[in-house]
């Protein structure tokens, strides 16, 4: 009942996990139920180590959790050596997640992700910011993202999948960009920049300052963006953005999402995915409909059909 497409992935569900919230242990799939998880899409790696952003890297709001991780990982040498061999035989698709902060970097780890059997789909995180050309990330810039998603398109066959940010005015130029420079889907969006301060110490609550907003308060951006890229592109939209049920699940269906990524609810309950699941198929049961009747079946005011 659950089983969705995206590109030439057989997924047998519409949840994936969003890059970071899983890391790189398929330890915590242990909490799921096989067949509730589509594929389980890995934390950013980058071609160097990083350490991340000065602590504390987490805090919650009203409505959500915002971070300021900075992309701490161990480096491409140790997720090929250490990491990698822990997801052979997994029965689900793992989507690698790379980043970088130039255009090789982004073309070294595609390729490497490329020889991974374990690999079955590249994320390329578009959200790092663009040291060679400018402190903004890749995902602002029209031609940012060509310039890259053309040179790691050329790195391997592999589902290539653009990860975008919801930190700009329009969706729609960015989508094309991705859509016409190879991508197989797009990911709409990641966390939504923000800042939170402590009126009694007169310091912002995380240590880097500004972060990235998650959870249910976002949603209604991710709907607007992940509707935006659907109207703009033909290829599949990943949604990524404050779902924490299957209501949430249904509605960026309905906006034309080909499946959605969870993050922040999985943090208060590692299980979600299993619940959703579950709540998804017992509401297509009692309305007898599917997915796929759903997806992109918005009706909006005004318009004449």
């Amino acid at each position: 009942m659950l089983n969705t497409r995206i590109g030439s992935l057989e997924l047998s569900s519409p949840l994936l996990t969003a890059s970071g919230t899983f890391g790189h242990d398929p330890s915590a799939l242990a909490f799921l139920k096989p067949g509730d998880l589509g594929a389980l899409v890995l934390k950013t790696v980058t071609l160097e180590p990083r350490h991340g952003n000065p602590i504390p890297r987490m805090c919650e709001f009203t409505g959500g959790v915002m971070n300021s991780i900075g992309l701490e990982n161990r480096g491409l040498e140790h997720f090929q050596q250490v990491v990698a061999p822990d997801f052979s035989g997994l029965a689900m698709p793992v989507i690698g997640n790379a980043g970088g902060h130039a255009v090789d970097d982004y073309v070294a780890m595609v390729g490497a992700m490329h020889e991974m059997p374990c690999i079955q789909a590249i994320e390329v995180n578009l959200s790092c910011p663009n040291v060679a050309g400018g402190s903004l990330p890749f995902a602002t810039d029209p031609d940012a993202i060509q310039r890259v998603m053309q040179a790691c398109r050329e790195a391997t066959d592999k589902p290539l999948w653009a990860k975008l940010s919801p930190n700009v005015t329009r969706m729609a130029p960015l989508a094309l960009a991705c859509e016409s420079s190879g991508a197989d889907a797009i990911t709409v969006g990641n966390t939504v920049l923000g800042l939170a301060v402590d009126w009694r110490t007169r310091k912002p609550a995380l240590g880097a300052g500004f972060g990235g907003m998650s959870g249910p308060a976002i949603r209604p951006i991710a709907m607007r963006m992940v509707y935006e890229a659907v109207q703009a592109v033909n290829i599949p939209v990943i949604a990524c953005g404050g779902a924490q049920s299957a209501d949430d699940i249904l509605d960026f269906t309905v906006v034309g999402a080909a499946a959605v990524q969870i993050g922040t609810a999985v943090f208060r309950r590692p299980d979600a995915f299993s619940i959703i699941a579950a709540e998804l198929r017992q509401i297509l049961h009692q309305a007898s409909t599917t997915l796929d009747e759903l997806r992109g079946s918005l009706e909006w005011p005004g318009r004449v059909s």
